[in-house]
């Protein structure tokens, strides 16, 4: 809503959505992503709502001592490094347009790499609702689900880390996905305006252990 607010908005991001709403943002055309899926994965990119990714690691001898070690992978940092991106500081959903998704990355993506061996081997299983949906993971170890023969993956790729890597990615990305295009087709179809108000504002939860400050008004057309 930040971004997107009238009068204390991102005029860059602004731009993009009304250029992204403009067309046929739900049809991906032979791309990997869909407009909105690309304007919405540069909105998590750049906001990184969540700071990392905390691992265990396991000793490979018996320590001297009892102790836990436990690997950070830093998401916001890692998204907008320079190393994985041009400009990666400016918002710009067309970046995903050639990034590796996760049913590309086989073992011929490995080798390209230089990896003596993919970290992972593909493996998968059915689900039980009566679909015909293979939970299956890429080389890094990324899961994605492939429906009746058609896969459904996500990037794989070192410079999009909001969600994280491999085996300790986000299971509910694509769902959250989901939820933030469908809350943005309502923005745009009832042209919804936020506002930033000058109030002292409350602070409301959002979810487990996360809270934010209630500073901001919305109008719509019916």
């Amino acid at each position: 809503m930040s971004l997107l607010s009238t009068n204390a908005g991102d005029a860059n991001v602004k731009s993009w959505f009304e250029k992204t709403m403009g067309r046929d943002y739900d049809q991906a055309n032979g791309e990997s992503f869909t407009p909105l899926d690309r304007f919405v994965m540069e909105l998590f990119r750049t906001i990184s709502p969540n700071g990392g990714s905390l691992s265990k690691l396991e000793e490979v001898r018996n320590p001297l001592y009892d102790r836990y070690n436990y690997l950070l992978t830093p998401h916001k940092e890692t998204s907008e490094h320079y190393v994985n991106w041009q400009n990666p500081d400016k918002f710009n959903p067309d970046r995903y347009l050639n990034v590796p998704t996760s049913n590309e990355v086989d073992q011929a993506k490995c080798e390209e790499i230089g990896f003596a061996q993919c970290p992972f081997h593909k493996t998968g299983f059915l689900v039980k609702d009566g679909r015909n949906t293979n939970l299956t993971n890429s080389s890094f170890g990324t899961v994605y689900n492939i429906t009746d023969d058609q896969a459904f993956p996500v990037a794989d790729y070192a410079g999009y880390a909001p969600f994280g890597f491999g085996y300790r990615r986000c299971p509910g990305e694509q769902f959250t996905v989901e939820v933030i295009k469908d809350f943005l087709r309502k923005v745009w179809t009832d042209n919804i305006e936020f506002e930033k108000l000058d109030v002292e504002p409350q602070m409301v939860p959002v979810g487990p252990g996360a809270v934010v400050p209630d500073i901001f008004g919305f109008t719509y057309q019916c």
